[in-house]
């Protein structure tokens, strides 16, 4: 699945020295992949850099699958068989920032989709198992069911007035970053400088809305969230996109008020700590960087062990407890790749994570006079990932972890970095399909 996480840990305007034409720049990419969530599946992404305002990005795509078969179930009925594929699309916009203000820019994302076999891990606990199997109806670990996976969210975020945004005009709220093939080449007194400082820093809220439907099941249940998240981040690296020196870090809060079609109420608290080191190129390299990211997580709310309405269908889930794409969970497209989406869900988890990225001097795409896609470079990492969850924030977090590694090719397209990779861990192998570094 390709989704469209456009919310970088900086705002910035980027120049490209290397076009004769306006900064604004576009491309239109297609792309195939399989999985046995989404069997055979095609779709084509576009990607609109510096339209409108010179900061903004703009993702749009589509998809489509291959039909599967899929089932409805009623307890004391007999089993249906139906015809489904999958099929929806995402839109993302980056950057906006209205007329009223110098120092206010937002992002919205949305996505409406439908898929004929999602995994919903309701016990996703470190040690339950996996349970692949077709016949397994109510297995929970994980719960295999056609539905809807539609979600929204819009994000108010404020350059602070601090550090390398001092000034009032656009151009000296945010960075502008100069990029010569796709390398920033005008930065380089930046990134590892002190803390608030320098850098940017910016505080955001965000409103967000979730809602999967359990379609095997002839009464439809559903899994809904919304609510509102505060942060506070900090980037003080060369280049937010692809930085190959400096740190950022981010402290996030986020609350479930039980409003609306929410299943219940809850909140958690997240912390993430990145940094890059800037490495001697090869003759043959560009840039050759190694990233570091760590991350963790913890649900107050969450009450283990008390259930949510015992005698319904939802009293498989406990009291105040985060869905499980929500708070303290690992699995997916960002973090522990080799596993499904939000495989693993508890009151608190660690992450740690390492890649080593490298842009050789090849590019078969570097003559934009003659070629309608704009990719800046091609760039190689190799990556692992260790983590786990745990139902209390102790030292067991740091025992035991799951491990994956894996590698990937990426490339900047139209200004944005778009990933292609492969992880590899105990319960098998994912292939994923991105935009935006992971860290």
């Amino acid at each position: 699945m390709l989704t469209t996480l456009l919310i970088s840990g900086s705002e910035f305007i980027v120049e490209d020295l290397n076009s004769t034409k306006k900064d604004a720049q576009w491309i239109a990419l297609p792309y195939v992949f399989s999985s046995e969530s989404t069997g055979l599946t095609t779709g084509v992404v576009g990607i609109w850099s510096g339209f409108f305002q010179p900061q903004m990005s703009i993702v749009a795509t589509v998809f489509g699958g291959e039909e599967l078969e899929v089932h409805k179930f009623e307890l004391g009925s007999d089993i249906t068989k139906q015809k489904a594929r999958t099929q929806g699309g995402v839109l993302g916009i980056s950057g906006y920032k209205p007329p009223f203000s110098k120092r206010i820019f937002i992002t919205a994302l949305g996505s409406y989709a439908y898929y004929p076999n999602q995994r919903i891990y309701l016990n996703g606990s470190h040690n339950s198992k996996q349970n692949l199997k077709p016949k397994e109806t109510f297995s929970l670990s994980p719960l295999q069911t056609q539905g809807y996976n539609n979600w929204a969210k819009v994000d108010f975020r404020y350059v602070l007035p601090i550090g390398n945004s001092l000034g009032d005009e656009i151009r000296e709220v945010l960075p502008v970053i100069k990029l010569k093939r796709g390398i920033a080449v005008n930065r380089s007194n930046q990134g590892n400088g002190i803390p608030f400082m320098s850098g940017q820093t910016i505080a955001g809220s965000e409103f967000f809305y979730t809602k999967w439907s359990l379609d095997k099941f002839i009464k439809k249940p559903n899994l809904a969230t919304n609510g509102l998240r505060v942060y506070v981040e900090h980037d003080n690296t060369d280049y937010a996109d692809n930085p190959s020196r400096g740190y950022n870090f981010k402290l996030q809060y986020s609350q479930d008020f039980g409003f609306g079609e929410s299943t219940q109420s809850w909140n958690s608290i997240e912390a993430n700590y990145s940094h890059y080191f800037e490495l001697d190129n090869f003759s043959w390299t560009r840039q050759n960087v190694v990233a570091f990211t760590t991350w963790s997580a913890y649900s107050p709310s969450w009450q283990k062990g008390k259930k949510l309405n015992p005698n319904s269908s939802n009293g498989i889930l406990d009291l105040h407890q985060p869905p499980m794409w929500e708070g303290a969970r690992l699995g997916g497209w960002n973090r522990m790749r080799a596993y499904d989406s939000n495989r693993f869900s508890d009151k608190a988890a660690f992450y740690v994570a390492t890649e080593y990225r490298i842009i050789p001097q090849l590019n078969p795409m570097r003559d934009q006079k003659w070629n309608p896609i704009a990719i800046d470079w091609f760039q190689a990492v190799l990556f692992a990932e260790a983590g786990r969850v745990h139902g209390s924030y102790n030292q067991t977090l740091l025992h035991d972890l799951k491990y994956d590694v894996g590698f990937s090719l990426r490339a900047l397209a139209a200004k944005v970095p778009v990933r292609f990779e492969m992880a590899f861990g105990e319960e098998g192998s994912s292939m994923w399909v991105m935009i935006k570094q992971p860290f």
